[in-house]
């Protein structure tokens, strides 16, 4: 398996909509004061909130937070949302591009604390060990191939995968990816370029150790 231009597109659909279907909820608005009566900010928040919430929890997934932490980074990153919304402005690229900004500030915190506290919750076994109930194959099996996608992502560096995750999976241009991460556009081409080589190599060794 590897991203090239010609399964590209066949990649991102088999990746990008079957996150959400492996999930039993997604995580809530706690915390965050929202009003439920007709206030035009409040309702908007909340439109923000379920038009992106998947999009924001598996690309807290794609750049590295472990799948026990990611419903926590995922209400953390909207808890930031809520508090700068005053602050968004659509810049052309859609607030997808403002959310992937924090997404990554998240993402980076999330790791340093991995990194100071190593132990995940239930170190994943919760996962490995759950029961499967007829008809769970074909989830089970997303579910393997989405650790293998999160094996291969891993290896390459943060600022990369950033690149990588943004235009082989989201589907974003290079000079959309060069606004939001905010670097030159022919550093976008740089990091894309080695950041497919290191992903195929990546599988290649998963493949090479099964």
């Amino acid at each position: 398996m590897t991203v090239t231009e010609a399964n590209a597109g066949a990649e991102r659909m088999a990746l990008g909509p079957c996150i959400p279907a492996v999930r039993e909820s997604r995580p809530t608005l706690r915390g965050i004061a929202i009003s439920t009566s007709t206030d035009e900010r409040a309702r908007s928040f909340r439109t923000l909130y379920d038009l992106h919430v998947d999009f924001v929890w598996r690309n807290l997934r794609r750049l590295g937070v472990h799948e026990a932490e990611a419903d926590d980074a995922t209400q953390d990153v909207f808890v930031v949302a809520h508090r700068r919304f005053e602050e968004f402005a659509d810049r052309g690229h859609g607030p997808r591009a403002w959310l992937f900004q924090i997404v990554l500030r998240v993402a980076s915190g999330a790791r340093r604390h991995r990194r100071r506290h190593p132990e995940i919750p239930d170190g994943g076994t919760a996962v490995d060990q759950e029961a499967v109930e007829p008809g769970q194959a074909d989830a089970l099996a997303r579910r393997e191939a989405l650790r293998e996608l999160d094996r291969a992502l891993a290896m390459i560096d943060m600022g990369r995968r950033a690149v990588f995750v943004l235009h082989e999976i989201e589907e974003m241009t290079a000079p959309e990816i060069a606004e939001i991460v905010g670097i030159p556009l022919n550093t976008v081409y740089s990091r894309l370029r080695v950041a497919r080589a290191e992903f195929e190599q990546g599988l290649a060794r998963r493949g090479g150790e099964r």
